[in-house]
């Protein structure tokens, strides 16, 4: 199974667990008392160097949008796939550095060209899924923008300082944004409180 295929199976996995622990934005969510999996599978599942970002609607913007983003640091690379819900032409999203609408570090979708693609009409699924290397954000960053390798992408994951930003056609500063968090089985739990 090459790297983009377990990208993509990491990320469903982790969807799932997320629309079970995020209220309002799965189809069931768990109780205050419920616990995640400690039966020793999830360690086999979830792969390490695993980010996340769960994407909610901007402050000020009404929307039944959501999403959610899975990132795995590979050598000299990040793999991530990026899965939406209810959301209505959207044409960009980015990793943005230091805040939501900070200098853009890299493209997510369109990630092969670095550039907009609009999907047109309400869209619910895999948005886009791909690899992020040194040329890929030299082609897509902001010239502002600090980041210039995979490295000091991952430098500012871990720093708490990327974000993912959906930008659509209604709310072109974007619509849906997060947070991109180094996975927790705890942060997945916490989500829902």
């Amino acid at each position: 199974m090459d790297d983009l295929e377990q990208t993509r199976r990491t990320a469903l996995r982790l969807i799932a667990a997320g629309a079970v622990t995020t209220a309002g934005t799965g189809v069931a969510s768990a109780s205050d008392g419920d616990e995640l999996p400690d039966d020793g599978y999830a360690h086999h599942v979830i792969p390490e160097d695993l980010y996340v970002a769960l994407l909610t609607p901007q402050e000020g913007v009404e929307t039944k949008a959501g999403g959610f983003a899975a990132f795995q640091v590979r050598e000299e690379a990040v793999t991530f796939a990026l899965a939406v819900s209810n959301v209505e032409n959207a044409f960009m999203t980015h990793i943005h550095e230091t805040e939501v609408l900070g200098p853009i570090a890299v493209w997510l979708h369109d990630v092969e060209t670095q550039g907009e693609e609009l999907v047109d009409g309400q869209f619910s699924g895999l948005l886009d899924a791909g690899t992020i290397t040194d040329e890929t954000i030299a082609a897509g960053r902001a010239e502002e923008a600090e980041t210039q390798t995979v490295a000091q992408l991952v430098e500012l994951m871990d720093a708490g300082e990327a974000y993912v930003n959906l930008h659509t056609e209604a709310n072109p500063d974007g619509e849906i944004a997060g947070r991109i968090r180094e996975f927790s089985w705890e942060h997945v739990q916490s989500m829902h409180r």
